[in-house]
């Protein structure tokens, strides 16, 4: 072991002897607090319940804590005494929240009426902080300050949606149909749940049933508990059945959802957040256990009400809401049925949810399949299926063609309107616009001032024709942006008002340009110029780069994929650095009768790999890179190929950590793209998700010999 060895395994076991030493006199701290709280709670106070007691020790460290952090001072026994000497009765400071406001990252999105009220980030919740009612709450102070799970899943803060959909590969198949169980849209929905119950593909259903219309959210395992939830309620509802359901160990649950819901179950569906928080980051260290989500069921939705102002409403139409056999929505008019009659209620007298106003999804556009009344002859319900999950079980009914697709379209261009309105408006008054539904596309990012930018792909190898980089300047110009050109040859336009990145991207979009080239997806295909336009090319990057792109472009993966293409071994592009890179190589073989030992090929090797020998020159295989220069130089054409193809590199990363990609050689460009296949296969196999582990930590991880074995045994499969 030399000395430099010797101090970085020094440095090493002192920053872990460090931390434990910390992490020992924090449980010491809190021993002595501990203490300390019961010292002057039985010097003030005679009690006898010991579940009183700690309940009022929890209060007072709580107290405590959010008064330290409300005056930035490290906590100490100061605080402890300041809140027991202003305990005061100490039932009424039980019946006190611990604190006035929680800080919480959600907190800009619930106080500015942009939250869903999807209830997605209760169910997250690892320490069961949120409690949702009509809108979600901080029940006591997060450690993180709500800066986790809740903040990823939450559909107002990133939609999610072009991720979500690159990976479902969405289509669109309209039918109608009526189920074989009497009820509204809930109808068919119910049959389609029964039928999945008794086909043993779930454990159990969550469905929102009702008490008086007042949405309850249920596990249902049989049909009893399916006839309770065949109405559509049109108030807000909760998702928490679900965290119940995986708490009673239901493994595989079917989930019926309004649009708002969709987004935020398909992010814990696909990003699998759970898994990324270790106990250590919350309180109790216990992430919810949820069930699989194995069937996504959408309803159409044009807004949510709260049941009080529903009641209120009713009540001043003479209406009951005891007596409401049905809901329904036909155009701007709420439909209210009774025994008796139906009662039209303008839909813009209503108080809708403030943050329905916000949403453009009418008919769960993320759903497996959508459900809804609108498009179908009287009586039917159609049917949208989206996925090919949704297909695999959508012959449960009869599904009958010729939906009126033009009819859920203008629904669709409805809540377009209404949302573009309110978007408008919170501008006009300098309100807070959340992010969130630029998420419906790849590439658009946040800047840290608050502007946005938009990314898009690379052409092969970064040409462009000059009319469509005018076209970019002058729509770059029209929305006050900047142009910037990326390593990767991409286009970048920055300094994009939010509110307009949507029809910047859509108009770039109209003269060819792909959006994208971000998140958990392969990357533009970076290559040089190749032998198209290159005297030291040896082979057609810009063909390549095409095919690459044809196969894997915006194509989702376990994390971010690089591919680079270089004609040469003079690696302009950094292949060796690139996750797959490929470089193009040709090596020599003198042919000795034709050979004068001139020199020529000497003077032009950059490596010093020939030397002249006599008449001959011979080539050192050790140190010859295959660039080919030998090959031009030559003016007796006296060498041959001793063998071409493609050098690849397998597993190298920029940046921080900079590492090398391992080298193997193929002739062929069928097998590039088999070792390709195979490379992708293996680390989508054995990487970790979703911890962000490029294929360098992958190989690493798993040894690099063995990663390498795997492919080849794949190859040989294939």
């Amino acid at each position: 072991m030399n000395y430099k060895e010797f101090l970085i395994i020094f440095f090493i076991k002192y920053i872990k002897l460090k931390e434990d030493y910390k992490n020992m006199l924090t449980i010491d701290m809190d021993k002595k607090i501990n203490k300390y709280i019961d010292q002057l709670i039985n010097e003030k106070y005679d009690l006898n319940n010991d579940s009183f007691i700690t309940e009022l020790k929890m209060r007072i460290w709580d107290r405590a804590n959010a008064l330290a952090q409300e005056r930035d001072e490290d906590f100490n026994e100061e605080f402890i005494k300041e809140i027991i000497d202003n305990i005061g009765i100490v039932e009424e400071f039980l019946k006190e929240p611990a604190t006035p406001d929680y800080k919480w990252q959600l907190n800009k999105i619930v106080d500015e009426d942009l939250c869903a009220k999807c209830g997605t980030c209760s169910i997250v919740c690892p320490n069961n902080l949120i409690d949702f009612t009509n809108q979600p709450e901080l029940k006591e102070q997060c450690l993180r300050e709500g800066n986790g799970m809740c903040q990823e899943v939450c559909p107002r803060t990133n939609s999610g949606a072009y991720q979500i959909s690159i990976r479902e590969n969405f289509f669109e198949e309209n039918y109608y149909g009526n189920g074989n169980i009497k009820g509204q849209s809930g109808g068919v929905v119910t049959t389609f749940l029964q039928k999945l119950i008794e086909d043993n593909k779930i454990d159990g259903a969550i469905v929102v049933g009702d008490d008086h219309w007042k949405p309850l959210s249920l596990i249902v395992t049989g049909y009893e508990g399916l006839a309770d939830a065949r109405k559509s309620k049109y108030t807000i509802s909760s998702l928490s059945a679900i965290r119940e359901a995986g708490e009673m160990g239901l493994k595989r649950v079917a989930v019926v959802a309004l649009p708002c819901q969709v987004a935020g179950l398909r992010k814990i569906q696909h990003y699998q957040y759970l898994a990324k928080h270790s106990p250590e980051r919350g309180k109790n260290g216990k992430p919810a256990e949820l069930p699989e989500i194995k069937y996504v069921l959408g309803l159409f939705c044009t807004g949510k009400f709260d049941y009080k102002d529903l009641s209120r409403v009713l009540e001043n139409k003479n209406i009951d809401i005891k007596d409401v056999i049905k809901f329904n929505v036909d155009g701007p008019n709420f439909i209210v049925s009774t025994k008796d009659k139906d009662t039209k209620i303008k839909l813009s007298d209503m108080s809708l949810s403030p943050g329905c106003l916000m949403c453009r999804d009418f008919d769960a556009q993320l759903a497996d399949i959508s459900f809804g009344e609108k498009g179908s002859p009287e009586g039917n319900t159609t049917i949208i299926v989206r996925t090919e999950t949704g297909r695999d079980i959508a012959n449960y009914i009869d599904l009958q063609e010729e939906v009126k697709v033009k009819n859920i379209q203008k629904m669709r261009e409805f809540k377009e309107k209404r949302f573009k309105k309110e978007v408008a408006r919170r501008e006009k008054e300098n309100q807070y616009n959340s992010y969130y539904y630029n998420g419906d596309y790849g590439g658009i990012g946040q800047a840290q001032n608050g502007f946005n930018f938009v990314r898009f792909r690379s052409n092969p190898a970064g040409f462009y024709d000059a009319d469509v980089v005018i076209k970019v300047a002058e729509i770059t110009k029209k929305y006050g942006g900047k142009v910037k050109l990326t390593n990767r040859g991409e286009f970048e336009i920055h300094e994009i008002e939010p509110k307009y990145s949507e029809p910047l991207l859509l108009e770039l979009r109209k003269i060819g340009l792909i959006n994208g080239g971000e998140g958990p997806l392969v990357r533009s295909t970076l290559a040089c110029p190749g032998n198209q336009h290159c005297m030291l090319g040896l082979i057609d990057t810009i063909d390549l780069a095409e095919k690459c792109e044809d196969k894997y472009a915006e194509k989702p993966f376990t994390y971010k994929f690089k591919i680079a293409v270089s004609g040469c071994p003079n690696k302009c592009v950094r292949p060796q650095v690139t996750d797959f890179g490929i470089n193009g190589v040709k090596y020599p073989i003198t042919i000795e009768e034709k050979c004068t030992g001139c020199g020529r090929c000497q003077d032009v090797c950059k490596v010093d790999a020939l030397e002249i020998r006599g008449d001959i020159a011979i080539t050192n295989p050790d140190i010859c890179i295959g660039c080919g220069k030998c090959f031009n130089a030559c003016p007796n054409d006296a060498k041959d190929v001793l063998y071409e193809g493609y050098s690849l590199y397998i597993g190298g990363k920029g940046g921080r950590e900079m590492v090398q990609g391992s080298q193997m050689f193929v002739e062929s460009e069928e097998e590039l793209f088999e070792t390709l296949e195979a490379v992708q296969e293996i680390y989508s196999k054995n990487g970790k998700k979703p911890q962000k582990e490029r294929l360098a930590g992958t190989m690493k991880r798993m040894g690099v010999a063995t990663f390498l074995r795997q492919v080849e045994e794949f190859k040989n499969q294939s």
